[in-house]
């Protein structure tokens, strides 16, 4: 990858950690309640297992036949291997929703607390607007965008929407509350990049997608953090869309 790529990325990351601590002193966010667990060991527990369950649907997904009519599906939008990823969030999203249906759990333990959805959109779009700038794409923006750049964005607020959903919003909180916030940060991360393999791994060279692994571990800190920040999931879900998006364009 070129040394441009990486300078571009890290100047984006010190910026989202900049505006967040910033925006994180305003009176507003003090006010962010962090959901607790009764059960923390049944809870985490429940979550891993879960999370083993859609990892092996992940890797059948790119491997069986059985899945080759949904990754037809996803040529309509563009984006490739983007959309065939998003497609398998939004499968893999089921049965997270499903647990919190039949185990009758709140919203809220899904990162969708309504009492933190102010805060999760302001620090959002904060992260949205500081992304545009450091990326030079206003002048973009304003021009509009054509009918593939479009596709791409509906793609990444779908992928984002799922993704973020599963790690931040369900596993990231009930891990936390087993191992701590750091620990059960690091092991949110830790999930976060080993769900890029599925499709990669003995598939292509690790060095074809190394790049990848870097950019997930990074940015699942971030998005960790600001979760834990904001209190709600749409936060990390419209910085993700920027960043990603945005590249594209």
């Amino acid at each position: 990858m070129e040394l441009k790529f990486w300078l571009g990325l890290l100047s984006e990351w010190l910026g989202v950690i900049a505006v967040t601590m910033i925006a994180g002193v305003a009176p507003i966010f003090k006010k962010v309640r962090q959901i607790e667990y009764r059960f923390p060991q049944r809870e985490a527990t429940f979550a891993l297992s879960v999370f083993a369950l859609i990892y092996l649907v992940a890797f059948q997904y790119f491997s069986n036949p059985i899945f080759s009519f949904v990754r037809d599906v996803a040529a309509v939008f563009a984006g490739g291997e983007l959309a065939e990823r998003m497609f398998l969030a939004v499968i893999c999203l089921v049965p997270f929703i499903l647990a919190l249906v039949f185990r009758g759990q709140p919203l809220k333990s899904f990162g969708w607390a309504k009492d933190n959805f102010k805060v999760g959109v302001t620090l959002g779009l904060l992260l949205v607007v500081v992304t545009i700038f450091l990326r030079g794409k206003f002048t973009t923006l304003l021009h509009g965008v054509n009918p593939e750049q479009g596709s791409l964005l509906l793609v990444w607020l779908m992928l984002a929407f799922a993704e973020e959903s599963i790690f931040r919003g369900y596993i990231q909180g009930r891990l936390i509350s087993l191992f701590g916030t750091v620990w059960g940060l690091l092991a949110t991360v830790g999930l976060f990049v080993l769900w890029q393999l599925p499709g990669r791994l003995w598939v292509s060279p690790i060095g074809d997608y190394w790049h990848i692994l870097v950019i997930a571990a990074v940015q699942g800190l971030l998005l960790g953090w600001i979760m834990r920040k904001s209190g709600h999931v749409i936060a990390p879900i419209l910085f993700r869309v920027a960043a990603g998006w945005l590249l594209l364009v």
